[in-house]
């Protein structure tokens, strides 16, 4: 005898099944993204003063060590400003140094060089143009015709006396002047005045040579020079001038 089979399903079964999804806690996720929630403190009032406490002598500890750490690095800036003075370093050649840097790492960067490349490239390109030489060759044709002018050879030339002229004349006038003072150097005149002011100074020295007054050497001195020119007025001819 067969045991008869059933396709019905087992309600009782699934009304179980049902019963324990219902049953079961359930838990509700807000998606806020790539980052963690932020979990809810709940906290009595005196456990939120103490840890607001402890936060706050947190930050005072850090307040200070950032105080500390500012006197040190001010302590180090200026030793080293101590130093680079000892060695000679001056501001401006600090400054000078630190222009020269930046100029060499610009000029060493991948920007600075691709620019180069570029430029040059573009140079070539502009070179290498058929308008370009042409233009080249229009203006050497006309800085040709220039040069090679009547009105230019001219202007050339006058320019070239001039500045010869020019340079004789200062010549002849540094020589001229030169001349005129040889001729008074050597003239009677100037010898004679340079022979009684040298006699006039050892007839002063030979009179105060035994004396220790200062006065002595002055009185001595302004009694010869009257003397001197009583007797350059009495020996000096009227006619005779000093050459110029």
């Amino acid at each position: 005898m067969s045991t008869p089979t059933s396709d019905t399903p087992d309600k009782s079964a699934d009304e179980h099944l049902y019963d324990s999804s219902l049953n079961s806690p359930s838990y509700e996720t807000v998606d806020t993204g790539s980052e963690p929630p932020i979990p809810v403190i709940v906290e009595t009032p005196e456990e939120r003063a103490e840890r607001l406490k402890l936060l706050q002598d947190e930050l005072e500890k850090v307040e200070e060590e950032i105080v500390t750490l500012r006197q040190v690095l001010g302590a180090k800036v200026r030793r080293a400003a101590e130093i680079k003075r000892q060695m000679g370093i001056t501001p401006f050649q600090e400054f000078k140094q630190d222009l020269q840097h930046g100029f060499k790492s610009i000029q060493d960067s991948d920007a600075m060089q691709k620019t180069n490349e570029r430029l040059t490239h573009i140079k070539e390109r502009i070179t290498s143009t058929s308008a370009y030489q042409k233009t080249n060759e229009k203006i050497h044709d006309i800085n040709d015709k220039i040069t090679h002018s009547t009105a230019y050879q001219k202007t050339s030339s006058a320019v070239k006396t001039a500045s010869e002229k020019t340079s004789a004349a200062f010549s002849t006038v540094g020589s001229t002047v030169s001349r005129k003072l040889s001729d008074v150097r050597n003239s009677t005149a100037f010898k004679s005045m340079e022979e009684k002011v040298g006699g006039a100074v050892a007839n002063v020295k030979a009179k105060v040579g035994g004396s220790k007054s200062e006065n002595n050497f002055e009185d001595a001195l302004i009694e010869e020079t009257k003397g001197a020119n009583s007797e350059s007025a009495e020996s000096k001819p009227a006619d005779e001038k000093i050459p110029l």
